[in-house]
């Protein structure tokens, strides 16, 4: 028998083991022969240093790469999401009511602030007596007003007063149980008045620049009355009096603004009672006749209520 030399062996020896890891395998598609065991005898070739036609490798599909994973990550242990509740479903489009803040509103057009009027009212006023020995004839009244807006339906307002009432008396007009005067005429002048009032003037606006206005009024006035004259069979010397009152009115009218939000008309008429009427006006009042005795002259009768209906021109301030 020949004997084989030591590179067939090495030779044989290679073929049988990668013969026996082929039976373990299945059989690939394509065969590819098996790399030659290179003889010991052989030199190896010499090595390639040049990089004439090298192409780096293509980089793998971006649906083949996996993202890292996190070095801090902890791998939860099996069934420990069991009990989890399934995640939310994606929320759509917040709806307007959910927004926060809300939405804000765009800002209105400026206007004036209508909170001050400054005006000036006259018209005419008139107070019954409660004599009539003695009557008040009408009176022409006039002053200026200021006013504030609480809301936008209630203002508030101080005015003064300024009017003169005419007086009239009748025959005997300032007899008094003691005293009369036959065949004498006497003359009173007019009474000049001066007043401060407050009032609350609740407004509806039926349309957007005319309203009806109702007002709740309480005015205090003060009054002088002129030493009265006489003629005829006894000539009576006497001196100047006055009296002071209350006057409580309750008024019902009609506001306009013919310039809104700058100019405000209006007109009002109201109704009033006088009490706590107090006074030398309302005392009987000592004397002297043409012979210098003493005499005495009956009082002016007290006012009972009163009539009057005002006109208003304001600015809105």
């Amino acid at each position: 028998m020949k004997r084989l030399s030591l590179p067939n062996a090495r030779l044989l020896l290679a073929t049988l083991v990668v013969s026996g890891a082929a039976w373990g395998q299945p059989a690939p598609t394509s065969p590819e022969p098996a790399p030659a065991v290179p003889d010991a005898a052989t030199p190896p070739a010499p090595a390639d240093d040049s990089l004439d036609g090298y192409a780096p490798p293509a980089p793998p599909p971006a649906d083949e790469v996996d993202a890292p994973e996190s070095r801090d990550t902890v791998a939860e242990p099996a069934g420990a999401g069991a009990d989890d509740p399934p995640p939310a479903p994606l929320l759509g489009p917040p709806a307007a009511s959910e927004q926060g803040p809300e939405p804000v509103s765009p800002a209105e057009p400026r206007q004036p602030s209508r909170r001050v009027h400054l005006g000036f009212y006259a018209g005419v006023s008139h107070r019954s007596s409660e004599s009539d020995r003695m009557t008040y004839d009408s009176a022409f009244a006039f002053g200026p007003s200021a006013g504030v807006e609480l809301w936008h339906w209630l203002r508030a307002e101080a005015y003064a007063r300024f009017e003169k009432f005419p007086v009239e008396v009748r025959p005997g007009g300032f007899d008094t149980g003691d005293y009369t005067y036959p065949d004498t005429t006497f003359e009173q002048p007019a009474l000049d008045a001066t007043g401060l009032g407050f009032r609350l003037l609740p407004t509806w606006m039926v349309l957007d620049h005319f309203g009806v206005q109702a007002s709740f009024d309480i005015l205090w006035t003060r009054f002088t009355a002129t030493a009265p004259s006489s003629s005829g069979a006894t000539e009576v010397r006497s001196a100047e009096r006055a009296g002071v009152g209350l006057n409580y009115k309750l008024g019902l009218g009609v506001v306009a603004e013919p310039i809104p939000n700058w100019l405000e008309l209006a007109a009002t008429g109201a109704y009033g009672i006088f009490t706590s009427q107090t006074g030398s006006a309302f005392e009987v009042l000592q004397a002297f006749d043409q012979t210098g005795n003493i005499v005495h002259l009956a009082p002016l009768p007290r006012f009972q209520n009163s009539l009057e209906l005002l006109f208003t021109v304001a600015l809105i301030l």
